[in-house]
């Protein structure tokens, strides 16, 4: 499940993500920093897995994303500090008075890495080249995300040329229309998924793969090595604050437990911490600053919160699970999440008290019954029908779907905490793709799932896990009241009027209970002794243009 769409962020370095995203200050105007991005140079390593891709087109999963980061700016930012968004390659954003129109003003003076102007154009021409079934031979994995603009359905179809929904009255003008009213739009355009690409991307696909053009703070150096390196370096002409770094090195590791020996030994700058390593290595490294974002020398180990959510999902279409909310609080209130974070996670996940990650503007605590309380528990199997016999046994038999590629050890604790109450509880360990046919069919009691955000807001969770028309409706919740809910709050365009709008649909579904939140995963990287000021935000985006090494 880890993959970008269901896998795959709350305080950023102390300072403004302003300066460490380089996206909304043009040039450098203090001459100690300009001094300072001159003398300190250096390369700092960065260990990832195989990407599926380094360019927008393929930046399926947390892997190619942290090159694509680099390498690409969108046309807006999140802050994570403020919860906010803020300008990139787009200065400023309005929409007409009903979210279905946005009308973004492209910065001028940007260039792509071969020299040529990133303006409106290059936007279209990128989210064209997303969604058409043509050019590469299908549309990108990855075109859902365009899939609220108007004429979506007709490109991905093979039935148009280009999206009608966009257009460009001049170089620096870019206007979209949507499909139905959408008043975080902007928030959609500040993954770097939609960012620009130049004419050459359309001329040679493979080539362009393989050694991208894009208009970021980083360009290539040679082509992606496919299953050995990406090496990127400083982009001279870049038109915001340069990158303090000459390069970076992208090493690609087939698993963790070698990128992080190798961050021990010093040869590597930043990887991935095995899970049973975690507790030793933050006693060793320390834990990064601003709440687990930031690396300095003796504060190493990023244990901020991620923007993923683990949860249960209950088939609402089950007899028995669906039929009764009191079973579903039930096998909630009984999983001790806490023991599992702290005895299975080693301490790199937290206990989830909302669907949507305390990173995200909108969270809420109190609104899902996820403390650990089994008497609670047995006291609604109780008034559910299903009290306990003189042997403690309820004679409820509940099956839960897992993951066959994943360690059990933190299942068999579920099963464990469900067993103390009287539940005959097993698992069934199935591998992913009968997984997902499981899912779609209803063929299934009770599971477990993953959720990566793709956008920081609540309404990335909030949507598609639970409104009626969304294929990740794993639940099969259907609750026209709730559609009314979210579509409204969709549409609203005040910013505090629309959090309210959203708090209140996570109240809603709360109360209908067709998921269980779990945990959220920590960010759980590692950065080596010589690196300073290395951010990596919730959405697993590492901000390397401020970092620095030391020789």
């Amino acid at each position: 499940m880890l993959n970008r769409r269901s896998l795959l962020t709350a305080a950023a370095a102390g300072s403004s993500l302003l300066a460490l995203t380089a996206c909304t200050k043009q040039g450098v105007t203090d001459p100690a920093e300009a001094e300072a991005a001159t003398a300190n140079g250096g390369t700092l390593s960065f260990a990832i897995q195989n990407p599926t891709g380094i360019e927008p087109y393929t930046s399926e999963d947390e892997n190619a994303l942290a090159v694509v980061y680099q390498l690409f700016d969108p046309l807006t930012r999140y802050n994570p500090d403020t919860q906010e968004l803020e300008p990139c390659i787009a200065t400023a954003w309005s929409s007409n008075d009903d979210a279905t129109e946005w009308t973004f003003t492209i910065r001028e003076g940007v260039t792509f890495h071969d020299g040529t102007a990133c303006d409106a154009p290059a936007f279209k021409r990128a989210w064209d080249r997303l969604t058409d079934p043509e050019g590469a031979g299908t549309a990108s994995a990855l075109a859902y995300h365009l899939s609220m603009v108007k004429g979506y359905d007709e490109q991905v179809a093979g039935n148009a040329d280009g999206l009608s929904g966009i257009a460009c009255p001049d170089d620096h003008t870019l206007v979209v229309t949507m499909s139905k009213p959408y008043a975080d739009f902007p928030y959609v355009c500040s993954l770097t998924t939609l960012g620009p690409v130049p004419e050459c991307a359309l001329e040679d696909h493979e080539a362009y793969r393989l050694a991208p053009v894009g208009n970021g703070a980083f360009r290539m150096s040679g082509q992606w090595e496919d299953g050995q390196y990406v090496d990127l370096v400083h982009y001279d002409g870049y038109w915001g604050e340069p990158a303090l770094l000459d390069g970076l090195h992208f090493g690609i590791f087939r698993d963790n437990l070698t990128s992080y020996t190798e961050v021990k030994a010093g040869s590597c700058d930043n990887s991935v911490v095995p899970a049973a390593q975690m507790a030793q290595a933050q006693e060793d490294y320390g834990v990064a600053e601003n709440d687990g974002y930031t690396s300095q020398p003796g504060a190493q180990v990023f244990m901020g919160e991620m923007l993923y959510t683990q949860y249960f999902v209950y088939n609402m279409d089950d007899p028995v699970i669906g039929g009764d909310v009191r079973i579903r609080q039930a096998l909630s209130y009984a999983v001790n999440r806490q023991a599992i974070c702290d005895n299975v996670y080693m301490g790199s996940a937290y206990p989830a008290e909302d669907i949507v990650p305390r990173a995200i503007a909108g969270s809420s605590e109190g609104h899902w019954p996820v403390r650990h309380d089994p008497d609670l528990a047995g006291q609604l199997l109780d008034d559910a029908g299903y009290p306990a016999d003189a042997d403690g046994r309820r004679h409820l038999a509940v099956t839960l779907m897992t993951n066959a590629a994943y360690a059990k050890e933190e299942y068999e604790a579920m099963i464990a905490d469900w067993d103390a109450i009287g539940i005959d509880a097993t698992m069934d360990r199935v591998e992913y793709a009968a997984m997902l046919d499981n899912y779609y069919s209803g063929n299934f009691m009770v599971a477990t799932r993953g959720w990566y955000a793709d956008y920081p807001i609540a309404d990335n969770y909030l949507y598609p896990l639970f409104a009626s028309a969304s294929s990740d409706n794993m639940s099969h919740f259907k609750d026209e009241a709730y559609d009314e809910m979210i579509a409204a709050a969709r549409a609203t365009l005040d910013a505090d009027e629309r959090a309210a709008a959203m708090s209140a649909c996570d109240a809603y579904v709360a109360e209908q209970l067709p998921v269980a939140p779990l945990n959220w995963k920590a960010i759980s990287r590692c950065s080596s002794a010589r690196v300073h000021d290395l951010t990596i935000t919730p959405q697993v985006q590492p901000v390397l243009s401020r970092a620095r090494v030391d020789a």
